[in-house]
């Protein structure tokens, strides 16, 4: 009928169907890292242990994701993007007030650091929450480790992996009338062609990347 459901509910709820990957993955390196901080004792007290905060930002893509939920969808029929609507006694609804914070999903990121050539990353983010979304807070945990194979030179290995953390968009209750009553639809789809219970497949669903991997080398002359 001319119109174009948000790409970003589609990517996204592809994506949910690997919410399962992403956990196992999270979970094995946290245990990991766990056992690996338990197994150097010996290492702390011999070279000490010192502890870093090395970023704190508001910086998150769910956070972005939120707010391009309140863009609405595209209607081709009239080319523009439907960002609010009507409600049946004539006031304007718009999405903007509905996917914004007061405060943005915050990380913070920090380094307990063993000896010069091992370190525990660790850290968190707040999460963040809107009238229809939430971004729940998530645990940040992993190792960074160096080698030097040869005199000026330094191989370095960083794993992170990110545990919970989903986006989640919340439905609301419309109200049809006499012909459909009161029902639960996707909020920014609640004025479209689109039956109620055919809009709820469109709530958005997107996760943080669950595992960062970084191999360098470096070398003086």
């Amino acid at each position: 009928m001319g119109r174009t459901l948000p790409e970003v509910d589609r990517r996204n709820d592809l994506h949910g169907q690997e919410h399962w990957q992403g956990g196992i993955a999270a979970g094995l390196l946290l245990a990991f890292v766990l056992l690996t901080a338990w197994s150097w004792p010996t290492l702390a007290q011999e070279q000490g242990v010192a502890v870093h905060l090395i970023d704190m930002a508001q910086d998150s893509e769910l956070s972005a994701t939120a707010a391009s939920l309140a863009d609405g969808w595209y209607d081709a029929s009239v080319n523009s993007r439907v960002s609010g609507y009507e409600l049946a006694d004539g006031t304007p609804v718009s999405f903007g007030d509905w996917y914004h914070s007061d405060w943005p999903d915050t990380r913070v990121d920090l380094l307990t650091q063993f000896g010069d050539d091992f370190g525990l990353l660790w850290g968190f983010s707040t999460g963040e929450r809107g009238e229809k979304y939430t971004v729940d807070p998530s645990l940040r945990i992993g190792f960074v480790a160096q080698a030097h194979p040869a005199a000026n030179s330094v191989l370095s290995l960083t794993v992170r992996a990110v545990a919970w953390g989903n986006l989640n968009e919340q439905p609301c209750e419309g109200d049809y009338g006499e012909i459909g009553g009161v029902q639960t639809v996707n909020c920014r789809l609640a004025a479209t062609f689109l039956a109620p219970e055919e809009t709820l497949q469109y709530l958005a669903h997107a996760e943080p990347n669950r595992l960062h991997i970084s191999l360098s080398y470096s070398a003086s002359f």
